[in-house]
């Protein structure tokens, strides 16, 4: 995959973005298709996503792109569509995988940013496929970003739009799984022994 680089460098940001999604998902599928065991995304591929979704220039000549708020929603709602079309749960795990597992470099604060940003938008809308991914997400990662996570959904919903809370609450019925992981997180956002 890591041959599209020029294909992607004279786009524009959204439209890169989408074609690299749309790469990843076939490459994906193809790399599961294969049975190579374990399925796992190689590090081209990764540079790829850092550079074109999560805008980390890789070197000094590399153009920084920069997205506004209406294309950082629309690559958003890409997103959404993306994982929401992919039938197959092994292909949507391992692409959610190569997007939001944390590297433990420079990009991990704009992984995190956008991860935040999708599963608020995955919980407002209703798209399961995202919350089942994000609670595989949250058994996975490390403490500190869960609790990162969960901050950022009880603001969102708790704190910065009164009355939004029911949204927070209906999610047991549209993933049990995540709404489990959520709890968990969000209970060492309190202290609890009182």
């Amino acid at each position: 995959m890591g041959d599209i680089r020029q294909s992607l460098l004279p786009r524009d940001v959204l439209s890169a973005a989408k074609e690299l999604l749309y790469h990843l998902d076939i490459y994906i599928c193809n790399m599961v298709q294969s049975g190579r065991q374990p399925p796992q995304v190689d590090s081209k591929t990764l540079d790829l996503i850092e550079e074109f979704i999560l805008h980390t220039p890789k070197d000094r000549n590399s153009p920084v792109r920069v997205s506004n708020a209406l294309q950082e929603l629309q690559l958003l709602e890409i997103m959404c569509s993306c994982f929401q079309e992919q039938s197959r749960d092994t292909v949507r795990q391992l692409m959610f995988s190569a997007l939001f597992n944390l590297q433990g470099n420079q990009a991990d604060e704009s992984r995190m940013a956008l991860l935040s940003k999708l599963v608020s938008m995955a919980v407002a809308v209703g798209r399961v496929p995202i919350l089942e991914c994000t609670a595989t997400w949250l058994q996975r990662t490390h403490r500190v970003y869960c609790v990162r996570l969960a901050q950022v959904l009880v603001d969102d919903y708790c704190s910065m739009v009164p009355g939004s809370g029911p949204t927070l609450h209906n999610i047991h019925s549209a993933s049990p799984r995540f709404c489990c992981q959520f709890i968990t997180a969000v209970t060492t956002l309190y202290d609890l022994t009182s």
